[in-house]
């Protein structure tokens, strides 16, 4: 017997090792641009028929027509992504340089729910801890805001140089995809699917969530409106709980400081409207641009925001809808998922 391993083999593996090593240092060393390719990647899933139709309709070269959808994006995107940064960190500052504003409201907020409702939910080591876990995110704010730039630069160049070449990129993709043509288009399109969803759905939710609040906020002479109403957009993109932990400390601490109509009068409109404005907005648009499960949805988001950040909102949930889909692509190519399981009798 021959045991021998052709040469052939060997550079083979010796390539694969190397191409490894690469790709790990690589990595290593540009891991923080992750979420830049990601965001390119969302974008270009969005503007790729505007820019085929600029391209084959409008005779426009593809640098022209990816330029001019890019600063659109700039003027829809990041300038009102701007001033909401602008907005977080003039308000913001205030509060790092003076940390014990968190821990007077938490403790304005434990006496009222102990004394009004007997609740002793937050004991003073807890107060702490907020309080100091609230400043410490408001420093993060202040501190990633040049991080941000960057990562938003690095986005759109890699966008224009996606848009530049979307045509070879996916035919490049399409034939070398280790699928079937069918199942290819069948995750090419899951992908798509998912990513417009999402990144259309979860900022149009936490939009109309975020101005319904505001206007709640202005109603009932909340301090900070405009603050208040940015702040409940942000957390309207959080699992489950969503905006309302924002707007129940508020509610409560409106109570805790003696305006007991406006606390009751904003509990009903933000329970009511605020509330609803994300169960049927978002059921509304997910059914209109992709019947997804809300499970998916939830689970995706919590895997999306640990892995990625903000970024990870729109890839959470297409993680987990790929795993969905290449597992019925598994079966398809090397299986028959429905076939009956016949059994044997023992004898």
């Amino acid at each position: 017997m021959n045991n021998t391993i052709h040469p052939s083999k060997i550079y083979q593996f010796i390539l694969i090792g190397v191409i490894l090593i690469l790709a790990w240092t690589l990595w290593k060393e540009l891991n923080f641009l992750f979420p830049s390719l990601l965001g390119a990647i969302a974008l270009y899933i969005l503007l790729k028929d505007p820019m085929f139709w600029l391209m084959n309709q409008k005779n426009m070269k593809d640098w022209i027509a990816a330029t001019l959808l890019i600063v659109a994006t700039l003027i829809i995107i990041v300038v009102p992504l701007w001033f909401i940064i602008k907005l977080l960190i003039i308000k913001i500052e205030p509060l790092v340089a003076s940390p014990d504003f968190f821990t007077d409201v938490f403790r304005q907020i434990n006496a009222y729910l102990k004394d009004e409702l007997g609740l002793a939910i937050l004991t003073q080591d807890t107060l702490m801890k907020m309080s100091g876990k609230l400043t410490t995110f408001a420093q993060e704010i202040l501190s990633g805001t040049l991080r941000q730039v960057v990562i938003l630069v690095f986005m759109y160049i890699f966008l224009f140089f996606m848009m530049v070449n979307g045509r070879r990129m996916e035919i490049f993709l399409r034939r070398n995809m280790p699928f079937s043509r069918e199942n290819t288009g069948k995750v090419l399109n899951e992908v798509t699917r998912m990513v417009r969803s999402n990144a259309i759905t979860i900022p149009s939710v936490a939009f109309l969530q975020g101005t319904v609040a505001l206007i709640g906020y202005i109603i009932f002479g909340i301090n900070e409106p405009l603050l208040l109403g940015v702040i409940t957009a942000i957390a309207s993109m959080i699992p489950v709980i969503g905006a309302l932990i924002v707007y129940l400390p508020v509610v409560i601490y409106t109570l805790a400081t003696g305006s007991v109509g406006a606390g009751i009068g904003l509990g009903l409109w933000c329970f009511i409207l605020v509330g609803s404005v994300d169960n049927v907005a978002r059921f509304m648009l997910q059914r209109k641009l992709a019947n997804i499960h809300p499970l998916i949805t939830i689970l995706g988001v919590i895997l999306g925001t640990k892995l990625f950040g903000l970024i990870g909102l729109i890839f959470g949930p297409l993680i987990i809808t790929l795993f969905v889909v290449l597992v019925k692509i598994y079966f398809n190519e090397f299986g028959n998922l429905t076939a009956p399981i016949k059994y044997e009798r023992q004898k």
